[in-house]
């Protein structure tokens, strides 16, 4: 959770503080706005303020005539690059190192192998003897290769005949599973490194296609079908060469994958990106003429050629489309800023609320840039409602409102000031405003969903149909509406916690949450402070009458009354609506030791309010409520048992002063409340008075002078309070006692 200091210029202890805190103050206004501005300007491509403002679409008519005023490539598009680069990657071949250490390794395995049988045959053992003893020696030889062996039947020939097949299937290369290697469309294949001693590269490689290249399944396949031309009256011998010249096949064939990952990038950057030139002075579009797809990407060409030659070409005519974007972003900024410094001061001195509009106007921006430039998607698909509904839910609706049209005149300013972008993004926004604008329930967005989604949907139909776009384009374009429509307020709903955690902002469906009496700090309260619980019941009551009454915010006030004096639950025995008429504690404690028990209150409140996660909104009426008030009772008593008046400030409670109307509303109401507890006989008139005398102490003590609350806004408060008061204090009926039976 971010730390931001939340004041309305508090007043400095010093002439020379309050300087300095001014001027860092607007100094992070300026910082923010420089930030945003920048972030604003440069995320969007900056070939794209060099493009005409009038720049003219394909098929249209050009109004005047285009000549080049330099000399400049003419650029492929991203989707020829593209086709280029799948092209070459198309004709990439695997590369394959060959082995040939592998193929002496067999051939001397191979002759091993008759070697040992031929010593076996030429001892005086029996031929069953000789049959046991290779089964024992070679056990995954079949029957047929066991009787050939020990035969001793020409096996000379038969090992000859099997080495020159083997070293002829080596010398063409053999890898373990051709299925594994990554062929391109071509599906071509070279060997690298054939023959030892070689220094010549090129004499080295041997190109083959995907079916000529063997792989150990095909070498056995071609293995057997030679067998069988050499001894096609012999089965016998065609099984035992299979059987033993497959034992001796390995691949001696590999993946070169650095030697593909090189060539790969030697054909990718050799693919270039111009296509054509256009010479200075030569006429891109002739005045009156059709525009072709050529004609256009000439012109998308000579807006980055600007950019590429920038300063070097013509310093002016490079800076000042530049400088005018950030002009037109840096004036709606301030439009913004001026909106919230003369209508909502108390968002303009707030950090954290400044700095997630910001946060949020970048995410907006990112999100039109990612559609426009990067997936080159429909304008239609941006979510512009989404920042339109998180400033109204987390703020109010009329700072919710300007952020919509300061979006809606930036998404026109960053795509070439396009009004129909601005107009859908505006009308959309303001909508989404209205239909959160009292979103108590997270079950509530299916409304915005409704009114977006139509807003989207009539306004395309419309605005398409003005166009002449064909019947079926307008359907599409409605569909991305209907689609942005129905998305936006669910990711808004996903975004929303994020931005009340981070910025410690809490929205109505927050205080709706905190607002239920079986939550566990107000069940405890309850239980343990009961006398507390009731007065912070009575005082909700008072509070929503007096935030009813001015406009305020009504929910807000309810909640913090609740917990406003949740600290007592830590010693309820010494607050007098606990005591239950119980003798009064503070009878046997000096008076500053029972004003350090009831300042102590409030802090451990603020520490219990902290440890359940309540917002910083409701922890303010904690710290708020008395302000800086003087406990009078302990204070005059203190002096009476000689204390000077110089001790007073150890018996004021330490404050802050409340510094929004809401906080201001429960503390009137609190000790509205607790004084009205004195009335001997709380009729209308003697209640009415002593509201006002209670509000006018406040007011003449200076308690109120940060709460922005004005002389009107106190009588409205004054006389909503005296219904309240007179319900609570309302005549019971006596019931008569029942009559007592005689005898």
């Amino acid at each position: 959770m971010l730390d931001f200091k939340k004041s309305i210029l508090p007043k400095p202890n010093s002439e020379k503080n309050g300087r300095n805190h001014k001027a860092s103050l607007y100094l992070f206004r300026v910082v923010l706005s420089l930030v945003t501005t920048c972030i604003i300007v440069f995320l969007f491509p900056v070939s794209s303020i060099y493009r005409s403002l009038d720049f003219p679409g394909v098929g249209s008519i050009a109004e005047e005539e285009i000549i080049a005023p330099f000399a400049f490539p003419v650029l492929k598009s991203k989707e020829e690059l593209e086709e280029d680069k799948k092209m070459v990657l198309a004709n990439l071949p695997v590369v394959l190192d060959f082995d040939q250490k592998k193929d002496d390794s067999a051939i001397t395995s191979v002759r091993y192998f008759f070697a040992r049988v031929d010593s076996l045959n030429n001892s005086n053992q029996i031929p069953e003897s000789r049959i046991r003893v290779l089964r024992l020696i070679f056990p995954y030889l079949e029957e047929e290769g066991i009787l050939l062996l020990s035969s001793n039947e020409d096996l000379d020939t038969f090992s000859s005949n099997l080495i020159a097949i083997l070293r002829e299937l080596y010398q063409i290369g053999m890898i373990q599973d051709i299925q594994n290697l990554p062929f391109s469309e071509n599906g071509k294949a070279i060997i690298l490194n054939q023959y030892e001693g070689i220094a010549d590269t090129a004499r080295l490689s041997r190109a083959l296609t995907k079916d000529e290249l063997l792989d150990l399944s095909k070498a056995k396949e071609r293995l057997l079908s030679l067998a069988m031309v050499k001894f096609e009256d012999d089965q016998l011998k065609v099984k035992a060469f299979y059987e033993i010249g497959s034992r001796f096949l390995a691949s001696n064939l590999s993946l070169n994958q650095k030697e593909m990952e090189k060539r790969k990038q030697e054909v990718l950057g050799s693919i270039t990106k111009q296509k054509g030139l256009v010479l200075k002075g030569e006429t891109i579009v002739a005045k009156g003429q059709k525009v072709t797809k050529t004609d256009l990407e000439k012109l998308s060409s000579l807006a980055k050629a600007r950019v590429e030659s920038g300063l070097k070409s013509n310093p002016w005519h490079f800076l000042f489309p530049l400088l005018g974007r950030i002009f037109f972003v840096g004036v709606m900024l301030l439009s913004l800023a001026s909106f919230l410094y003369f209508i909502k001061r108390e968002v303009f001195y707030d950090n954290a609320k400044l700095l997630m509009i910001s946060s949020i106007i970048i995410l907006e921006m990112v999100a039109a840039y990612l559609v426009l430039f990067k997936w080159h998607l429909s304008e239609y698909l941006i979510p512009v409602t989404i920042g339109s509904m998180l400033l109204t839910i987390l703020l109010d609706l009329e700072v919710g409102l300007i952020s919509t049209f300061a979006l809606g005149i930036l998404f026109g300013i960053v795509n070439f000031f396009d009004f129909k972008l601005a107009f859908i993004s505006i009308v959309a926004g303001t909508l989404a405003c209205y239909s959160v604008k009292e979103v108590t329930h997270r079950y509530r967005f299916y409304r915005p969903m409704l009114f977006i989604s139509f807003a989207y949907v009539v306004f395309i139909y419309f605005a398409e149909s003005l166009k002449l776009s064909s019947p079926g384009a307008i359907l599409s374009l409605c569909g991305y509406g209907l689609f942005n429509g129905l998305v936006s307020p669910i990711l808004t709903i996903g975004l929303l916690p994020i931005f009340e955690s981070i910025f410690d902002v809490s929205t109505d469906i927050t205080l709706l949450e905190l607002s239920d009496l079986n939550r566990p700090l107000l069940k405890r309260l309850s239980l343990e402070a009961p006398g507390t619980y009731h007065h912070s019941i009575i005082v909700a009551n008072l509070a929503e009458a007096g935030a009813k009454a001015i406009g305020a915010n009504v929910l807000l006030a309810r909640v913090g009354a609740y917990y406003h004096d949740i600290g007592k639950m830590q010693k309820p025995e010494y607050f007098v609506e606990n005591q239950m008429g119980a003798k009064s504690k503070h009878e046997k404690l000096v008076p500053s030791m029972s004003a350090l028990i009831l300042e102590s209150h409030v802090k451990e409140g603020v520490e219990m309010a902290e440890q359940a996660n309540l917002p910083k909104r409701i922890i303010d009426f904690i710290q708020e409520h008395h302000g800086t008030t003087l406990m009078s009772y302990f204070y005059n008593k203190a002096v009476e048992q000689g204390a000077t008046q110089e001790l007073m400030d150890e018996y004021r409670y330490p404050g802050p002063k409340p510094r929004s109307k809401e906080t201001a509303i429960v503390m009137l109401a609190d000790a509205v409340e607790a004084a009205s507890r004195t009335l001997d006989d709380p009729k209308p008139s003697r209640i009415k008075s002593l509201i006002k005398k209670i509000i006018d102490s406040k007011l003449e003590a200076g308690e109120l002078a940060d709460s922005n609350l004005t002389f009107r806004e106190l009588s409205s408060i004054q006389q909503s309070f005296l219904p309240v008061l007179i319900s609570a204090f309302h005549p019971r009926v006596e019931y008569p006692e029942p009559a007592e039976k005689t005898v």
